[in-house]
């Protein structure tokens, strides 16, 4: 959790730290976007590859070299006058967080046991939530204070979740080789131990349309707030923060409670019920009504995560890291690169029918969970 929480103040403190970048360097708007993409497009490619690295030999020192490789990447950008400079310091910080994700994701999958599942993923993934939600203080608290040099306080957390994960490398050598020996060991036609392509591509394809409606109500909310609402930036902000909050107690409470009822009845619940309140929210015209169905949005989305991502991973088992990847690619990296035709859509026709091309979106999820077959346990 704490290396997963490192790892993403990363990631979560770039969109922060673009305002001053352009303040200091006059980059355009595009230039500093670009920086964005080209961080997230390389994570979204090279996460299945180091994942798949992972699975054919164990390589938990990945965690380690991920986090110091994403810190160090981040804490150069403050330093360097050149927009090419500053381009190869964002995809260091995007291999960074590569390397950790595959391998971070098996691992806490497999530390996690079986009766406890969800929960130990749950917490796993409230580190990642910590992590985008801390970051944009880190760096505004930083560069206020000393200038865009302060960046190089990213080397501070980068270092010490290093040291306190080095002791526990042998450990989880340990525990992937177990889970190795298991699989193979059961791997038979037919049997629990197959990798099923199909049924994870099906979760694969609901979690990039969870990514896109996610990340969608993350970028328009203030502006939805300002725009559509008539309200002041302020509250549209204070909007997205409960919206971010709520998500990371959602995520948590989702392992817990598929551990208690189930995995699959916590998405179908979810996917069921979001095209129903994401419509309401694009055609509602009251901001107090707007931020109720928000929360549910956050609920409905966040709670589905952590079981969607077990479920995934259970239909992958003998590649689970590659697995691991795609998924979090899909969840994290591409669902927000997408995110930029929606808003193509606002510039052309207003925000509103931005939105409505979300809760299409929404109705797409919907489609997709019922392609999910009912996964084989594995012990």
């Amino acid at each position: 959790m704490v290396g997963h929480a490192v790892t993403d103040i990363m990631p979560g403190s770039l969109p922060a730290i673009l305002p001053f970048l352009i303040a200091e360097h006059h980059y355009t708007y595009a230039a500093a976007a670009g920086l964005v993409l080209a961080a997230n497009l390389l994570s979204a490619i090279t996460q299945p590859i180091f994942g798949w690295i992972g699975d054919r030999s164990e390589k938990p020192w990945f965690m380690i070299l991920g986090i110091l490789l994403s810190a160090a990447g981040l804490s150069a950008l403050g330093f360097l006058d050149s927009y090419v400079a500053s381009c190869f310091a964002v995809i260091v910080m995007g291999i960074g967080v590569s390397l950790f994700h595959p391998e971070g994701t098996k691992l806490a999958n497999i530390v996690a046991g079986e009766k406890t599942k969800g929960t130990g993923m749950g917490l796993y993934y409230v580190g990642g939530n910590i992590g985008f939600a801390g970051g944009p203080i880190l760096a505004t608290a930083a560069i206020l204070a000393v200038g865009l040099k302060g960046t190089a306080v990213y080397l501070i957390p980068g270092v010490v979740a290093s040291i306190l994960l080095f002791p526990y490398l042998k450990e989880f050598k340990s525990h992937a080789q177990n889970y190795k020996t298991r699989i193979q060991a059961t791997t038979s036609p037919g049997g629990p131990a197959q990798d099923n392509v199909k049924a994870f591509s099906a979760v694969a394809i609901l979690l990039l349309f969870c990514s896109m409606i996610r990340t969608s109500f993350t970028t328009f909310i203030p502006l939805f707030w300002i725009g559509v609402f008539l309200v002041s930036a302020a509250s549209g902000n204070t909007i997205l923060s409960i919206y971010a909050g709520v998500g990371v107690v959602a995520t948590f409470a989702g392992g817990p409670l598929a551990d208690l009822i189930g995995y699959r009845i916590i998405y179908l619940v979810s996917c069921i019920l979001l095209p129903l309140f994401v419509f309401l929210f694009v055609f509602n015209k009251s901001a107090a009504t707007g931020a109720v169905l928000v929360i549910i949005v956050s609920i409905l989305l966040s709670i589905s995560h952590t079981p969607l991502i077990i479920t995934g991973q259970s239909f992958m088992p003998n590649r689970m890291g590659m697995a691991s990847g795609m998924l979090i690619g899909l969840s994290n990296s591409v669902g927000s690169i997408l995110v930029v035709l929606v808003g193509k859509v606002g510039d052309v026709y207003g925000l509103v029918e931005a939105m409505f091309v979300v809760a299409l979106v929404s109705i797409g999820s919907l489609a997709a969970v019922f392609f999910i077959p009912k996964p084989v346990p594995f012990k």
